[in-house]
């Protein structure tokens, strides 16, 4: 007998089945009624379990990487947002974001109603392995859906888990601290690709109406992948393509490279030699050209520093002017669209168009891309 008809309610079956007998043969009385009703009541709620696909992918201990290259036990269309804190989320406020989301109006006080939100148990074996996480069933003319929300981090060990496999510093950072989750699932899985496109559209939908101040990341289990949470990504996510937000990452990546570094240290210092090369090539493109002469360089504040660069405006024997490009991660006297000047001991690297447009410089991007290094 396959695990699925194992789990078939046959116990709450079988009882049904007695009043059931006694109704159509002798009849029942007063307290046969009631038993008839409870036998009933139990049996639809068993039998709702035993239709539901087990929901046991989130153990805290075979928790998926939110990085690319890591391996889920099976693909899952679901979208997870990573929480700095616990929320309490709760029949009424889950059935508010998907009535927002998606225009349904429900009626909660209608048994009969073919579109509901209720919250729901896994079955019992799987209780001990999920703890705090509380379950909602969402019924919408789209099919079957599940919004799961989480007291404890999604990723057993965040911190340890962030510094070893996350090389993104503002990445890292998010993923480290969340202490909680909330996600959105589709239910019934049918393996079409087709279907499950139009799921995301609908999961994209429900749960940009859940985001919050207390969002730090969102995360795909399907595709591995995990962005720091901007607000610029509720566009994305309420769109038709709401998985294009993974195509790239929400910021401009911080990646840390150590100072004694000797392949850095080779392509920095390659990059201030060979600054005469980029300067002679600025004074002779035209003005349509020049926009595309950029230059990365180091920015102080205190004893903090980043690496960021700038479009070049303006080049002087000792300094350079420019429109700065990154969002800075720490500092904050300076922001991307800034005019800025640094001098010529920051610089760190540049990158000009050569001949039919392809890239001279870029000396340190290579280390940076290198996934060996910390």
């Amino acid at each position: 007998m396959s695990p699925r008809f194992q789990r078939f309610p046959y116990l709450s079956a079988a009882i049904l089945f007695l009043p059931v007998s006694m109704l159509a043969g002798t009849g029942l009385t007063l307290w046969g009624v009631s038993a008839l009703f409870f036998a009933l009541i139990w049996f639809a709620i068993e039998f709702v379990r035993w239709l539901m696909p087990p929901v046991g992918r989130k153990e805290q201990t075979d928790a998926p990487a939110p990085e690319p290259g890591g391996e889920a036990d099976e693909p899952l269309t679901s979208l997870v947002f990573f929480l700095t804190e616990p929320r309490a989320a709760d029949e009424i406020g889950i059935r508010s974001c998907v009535s927002n989301a998606l225009g349904i109006r429900f009626q909660p006080q209608n048994p009969e109603a073919e579109y509901f939100v209720i919250p729901f148990s896994p079955p019992a074996k799987r209780r001990s392995v999920d703890g705090e996480i509380r379950h909602f069933m969402v019924k919408i003319p789209a099919g079957l859906f599940a919004v799961l929300v989480s007291d404890r981090p999604y990723i057993e060990n965040p911190k340890r888990f962030a510094r070893g496999a996350i090389r993104d510093k503002r990445l890292r950072q998010a993923v480290g601290k969340h202490a909680a989750w909330i996600s959105v699932d589709l239910m019934d899985e049918t393996g079409d690709r087709e279907h499950s496109s139009e799921a995301y559209c609908v999961i994209g939908r429900i749960i940009a109406a859940m985001a919050g101040p207390d969002c730090l990341a969102i995360y795909c289990p399907e595709l591995q992948r995990c962005n720091e949470f901007d607000p610029g990504l509720l566009e994305p996510l309420c769109g038709d393509d709401p998985l294009s937000l993974f195509d790239e990452p929400t910021f401009e990546p911080v990646i840390e490279i150590s100072d004694n570094n000797p392949r850095m240290a080779d392509a920095v210092r390659e990059a201030t030699t060979r600054w005469p090369e980029f300067v002679g090539a600025y004074r002779q493109a035209g003005p349509g050209e020049k926009e595309r002469f950029i230059a990365k360089a180091e920015f102080r504040e205190e004893r903090k520093s980043e690496y960021m660069w700038v479009t070049v405006l303006e080049i002087s024997p000792t300094e350079v002017t420019g429109v700065l490009i990154n969002d800075p991660h720490e500092l904050i006297d300076v922001h991307r669209g800034a005019t800025v000047t640094f001098t010529l001991d920051r610089l760190n690297d540049w990158i000009y168009p050569g001949p039919g447009g392809l890239p001279i410089g870029g000396f340190t991007l290579d280390v940076l891309a290198d996934s060996g290094e910390e």
